[in-house]
């Protein structure tokens, strides 16, 4: 683990929910508290890519760059026991459910995820398109061909697998890394 400052095992003792923080070279949002977990979104893209040949982020171009450049890198500034294994709904927009959730330390942001803060996204709109893990729909009311996006101006919307679009890694922490604040 590579962090400048470590008490009692607190990472990040000043970082509230809505706020940013460094992990490495990457600067990520802190998102509220879900049972003793803290989901992170980065604040910006490492990369833009096409999502794959589908819409199925299990085996997307998206996942597979993402476990392969950007986790072994926050493993190495957090360490691997603070960065957990979660579980990603890829439940369609139209409620299909065409895939097994993706479980992985790393993720995208799904609709609903996005829906319910979109307040703190806002807060961080980087102005250019950026991928969810969300699939529009699939067999049999449509080909895998439609994954959703966060527009420009922060709209849902949908974009073919084979566009190109930012990624905002999602991961979870356990909050203990956080300290706590008085209300």
């Amino acid at each position: 683990m590579n962090t400048e400052t470590v008490h009692n095992g607190v990472l990040f003792p000043n970082v509230k929910v809505g706020e940013t923080f460094k992990v490495g070279e990457y600067e990520f949002i802190r998102f509220p508290e879900v049972d003793g977990k803290t989901p992170v979104v980065m604040k910006d893209f490492p990369f833009s890519t096409i999502f794959g040949n589908n819409n199925d982020l299990r085996c997307s171009k998206v996942i597979k760059r993402m476990e392969k450049e950007i986790l072994p890198k926050i493993v190495a500034t957090v360490g691997e026991e603070n960065v957990l294994m979660f579980k990603t709904d890829l439940t369609a927009l139209d409620g299909l459910k065409p895939y097994e959730p993706l479980e992985s330390k790393i993720s995208l942001p799904t609709m609903d995820f996005y829906r319910a803060n979109v307040e703190i996204f806002d807060k961080y709109n980087p102005g250019r398109w950026w991928w969810l893990a969300t699939p529009e729909s699939a067999q049999p009311h449509y080909a895998p061909d439609w994954i959703l996006c966060v527009s420009p101006s922060g709209d849902i919307v949908n974009r073919n697998f084979n566009g190109v679009s930012g990624v905002r890694p999602f991961c979870v922490f356990p909050s203990s890394i956080f300290g706590s604040f008085e209300a």
